[in-house]
């Protein structure tokens, strides 16, 4: 029995509406691949601080542009060398500017961002929001698609939270803590439970 079917059988005991739902979107759900390097691990966690508060669309436009801005690579180099003005005209905000500078900057000063993958969430969460401006959901976004961690819930990620509010039928911007615990009997599959929820809503609005 692979993962998903493990997961799956999981869900349907814990939580009917959930395996419902994922048997819908089974054959559209994957595991993202592994990411590897300092350098590629360093891009992505880079993409989840500019993608802070945006839409996927905004996100995405804005990344590209900083990738062309610094040379086509995302790098802890290209990011240190590259001025403050320039780094906004990609439509950052001054304060994303700061962060990408200030997570070039620890990287160069000894932040081994592979490591992270063998510390707990909680150790890498408390690693990561030591950098100026990086904060739970960017952190919750490296460890799930960065890091492949199979165990993240972001109560914090609002395209998820309306999913849940549409699937479970809650009311409105409930408090983190009680989605947490609807999202608490899906360990140790919550990655996966995320993405099944960004799917549904997905599908809801296309």
């Amino acid at each position: 029995m692979n993962e998903l079917d493990k997961a799956l059988q999981h869900f349907k005991k814990v939580d009917p509406i959930l395996h419902k739902t994922a048997l819908k979107h089974k054959m559209k759900i994957s595991r993202p691949a592994e990411i590897r390097g300092q350098t590629r691990l360093f891009s992505a966690l880079a993409e989840s601080v500019v993608s802070q508060q945006l839409s996927l669309k905004a996100g995405a436009t804005i990344w590209m542009r900083l990738k062309k801005i610094c040379g086509g690579k995302v790098t802890p180099e290209s990011v240190m060398k590259t001025s403050l003005p320039r780094l906004q005209k990609a439509g950052l905000s001054s304060a994303k500017v700061r962060t990408l500078k200030e997570l070039a900057k620890a990287t160069r000063d000894g932040l081994h961002l592979p490591a992270l993958k063998k510390r707990t969430p909680e150790e890498a969460t408390e690693e990561l929001t030591k950098i100026w401006g990086i904060g739970p959901w960017t952190c919750e976004m490296f460890l799930l698609f960065a890091l492949n961690h199979p165990d993240i819930f972001s109560a914090r990620d609002l395209g998820l939270v309306r999913s849940m509010e549409t699937l479970y039928g809650l009311k409105r911007n409930l408090p983190l803590s009680k989605l947490e615990a609807i999202a608490a009997c899906w360990s140790p599959y919550r990655s996966l439970a995320c993405r099944i929820l960004w799917k549904a809503r997905d599908s809801k609005g296309s």
